[in-house]
């Protein structure tokens, strides 16, 4: 019968090609006698004799993944990037960015491109900031900008950004929120005449606090996290702000930009929480706006 040919046939094609014939014969032996599900036990006794290790391992090596990425400056100061991953690593690079590409509230106006380059830099930032990140020469991975006190105090002129960059002293002011702050007497020839020790802004503890009161965010309608987020002095500390929980207040790398280059203002209400006043464009009144998605603690008084 028919299944019994296929039996025999799958049963002779996985036995050692110098034993088919004998096994073979055993197989059409027994055929006559026995049923196919007899004749299969049969076949499958007869390979465990022959062949009782069964096949050899595969000691193939996994495939390399196809990983290539470029990335370089051009003379305008733009940089550009290339590449091409293997399907899991852009799968994960995909659902990493788009987590953080989401629109962040009503008033969030931005292209999906425009999302996207900021997601990318936001998980650039969200790198950097990992304890797990290597050090390089010596120190944690950083980028120095350099700018006058003055262009720092008025936001107008040019700063220094890493080696060859240059930024407008308004984006110096705007990192220089929340930022470890070195200061420096040069001389006439920009030489260093006295250089002091480096200092965190905002401390460990002033930034746990800022966690627990805002919660993420505090701009209206956004629900970033507080480990996407970084502290805003609502007067600048180079306009003589003080660095305390009354003059800060936690934003995501968009708001904080927005809050720099727009109409939009930030104060601290009579019940120590921060609140949002919109430019006249969008509001004639500028009637104050909270955020409401991240609710105070439960214990909190």
């Amino acid at each position: 019968s028919t299944p019994m040919i296929d039996t025999i046939i799958d049963a002779v094609s996985r036995i050692p090609a110098t034993h088919r014939d004998d096994a073979e014969a055993d197989l059409l032996a027994f055929a006559a006698q026995g049923g196919h599900k007899q004749v299969a036990a049969l076949g499958a006794r007869i390979l465990a004799h022959l062949d009782p290790d069964g096949p050899a391992p595969e000691d193939t090596e996994p495939a390399t993944p196809a990983r290539e990425l470029s990335l370089r400056r051009r003379r305008t100061g733009t940089w550009e990037l290339t590449g091409r991953f293997d399907d899991e690593t852009g799968t994960r690079a995909s659902a990493l960015l788009d987590a953080l590409a989401e629109r962040r509230g009503t008033d969030d106006l931005r292209s999906p491109q425009e999302r996207y380059g900021d997601a990318f830099s936001d998980a650039v930032d969200l790198a950097l900031n990992s304890a797990d990140l290597p050090a390089q020469a010596g120190e944690r991975v950083h980028v120095m900008v350099a700018v006058s006190l003055a262009d720092l105090k008025s936001g107008r002129g040019t700063a220094t950004l890493g080696d060859t960059g240059a930024i407008t002293a308004a984006d110096a002011r705007l990192h220089a929120c929340d930022c470890k702050l070195i200061p420096a007497v040069l001389g006439t020839a920009s030489e260093p005449l006295d250089l002091g020790r480096a200092r965190r802004l905002i401390s460990p503890g002033l930034r746990r606090a800022l966690f627990l009161r805002d919660r993420g965010c505090a701009f209206p309608g956004c629900h970033r996290p507080p480990r996407h987020c970084q502290g805003h002095h609502i007067r600048h500390w180079a306009d003589g702000g003080p660095t305390d929980l009354a003059n800060l207040v936690l934003l995501c790398g968009h708001h904080h930009r927005l809050l720099h280059r727009s109409g939009w203002q930030v104060r601290i209400a009579a019940d120590g929480h921060p609140e949002f006043l919109p430019p006249r464009f969008l509001d004639k009144r500028r009637k104050p706006r909270r955020n409401n998605i991240h609710q105070p603690l439960p214990f909190a008084a």
